[in-house]
């Protein structure tokens, strides 16, 4: 394996030359640097992190706990990766899925805490997580004094990256009506906020009654039912914003087993901008979510408290928008 020694006699500078191009530290020409990195693709030089970590006793690697697996997180995950490791951090992740299990998910944070990382990621966490398991958790986590973000939690007082999702949902609602939809209706839980929060401010300021289709939960069939029986309601909403493109597909198969035509007769969309949505038929128009770009920040939010930079102003936490994506649904 290619050294920091046989990296110098291949582009033919010091060893102090080198570091500087690897840590982006001090002036370096850009035809030095050019040299450099082309020696680093020649020899397939990687850095050795844990010799790094013994040498400065400084920890190269950020733990994550994630309490999800699904396509999003997974993207906000990836942008999160990416990032840390072009500043030469590893990321070591860990999953927890059993919401309500918070003694395991405390004795899972102690051990990250204990293995000295040089910060913290939270990512994922949905309702469950935000009032069983995050109360147990940050008093460890501010303990320890460890730089920390959290990754699109829901109502949460932490240093955070989120998303806007009530603007999304407020968005969608006014091009609905711009489209001349006269019955909106919201398909989804109503004991999450984040969402129902921007239908009902738009509905408010269209001066039109918020209307609720009966939420059956997240079984597919029992929200195809759903579907079915809408289509049944002779004064039925014209439109529907569901809380999730998986909620809004499954509603779909409903409307399509009773031969209702979309959008002419009831306008759909959806809310994640999942994979599946743009091969649905008719493809679904969705709010979607910017996974890649809270991914990063939350990266540079870690990165920078790592570096010992002060907090902002307005502090660590950032909110990023979300963006309507239309397709024949709507």
């Amino acid at each position: 394996m290619a050294n920091l020694r046989d990296l110098a006699a291949e582009a033919r500078v010091s060893i102090r030359t080198v570091n500087r191009v690897l840590k982006k530290d001090g002036y370096v020409h850009e035809k030095t640097r050019r040299v450099v990195e082309r020696a680093v693709n020649k020899l397939g030089y990687s850095p050795n992190l844990a010799a790094r970590t013994l040498k400065t006793a400084k920890s190269h690697f950020v733990a994550v706990l994630t309490f999800t697996e699904d396509e999003l997180r997974m993207a906000q995950l990836a942008a999160l990766e990416q990032r840390l490791r072009e500043s030469d951090y590893l990321v070591s992740m860990t999953f927890h899925s059993e919401f309500r299990q918070k003694s395991k998910a405390v004795r899972i944070v102690e051990e990250l805490i204990g293995q000295n990382p040089a910060g913290i990621v939270l990512l994922g966490h949905d309702p469950l997580v935000a009032r069983h398991i995050l109360p147990a958790l940050m008093p460890a986590v501010i303990r320890s004094g460890l730089p920390y973000v959290l990754i699109d939690p829901r109502g949460t007082r932490y240093d955070s990256v989120t998303i806007d999702r009530a603007r999304g949902v407020y968005d969608a609602v006014h091009y609905l009506a711009r489209r001349g939809a006269r019955r909106i209706a919201f398909l989804g839980t109503q004991e999450e906020r984040t969402r129902l929060d921007g239908y009902e401010q738009a509905l408010k300021e269209l001066a039109r009654p918020a209307l609720y289709v009966d939420y059956p939960g997240t079984d597919h069939e029992a929200l195809r039912a759903t579907g079915r029986r809408f289509a049944a309601q002779k004064k039925r909403p014209d439109a529907v914003v569901a809380h999730s493109d998986y909620i809004a597909l499954a509603f779909l198969a409903g409307l399509h087993d009773a031969r209702v035509d979309v959008p002419g007769a009831v306008a759909l969309i959806g809310f994640d901008d999942r994979l599946a949505a743009r091969f649905a038929w008719p493809p679904l128009s969705s709010v979607a979510q910017p996974s890649l770009e809270i991914g990063r920040a939350g990266a540079e939010i870690i990165l920078k408290k790592i570096a010992g930079e002060p907090a902002p102003p307005d502090g660590w936490s950032q909110s990023f928008p979300t963006r309507l994506v239309i397709r024949e649904s709507a």
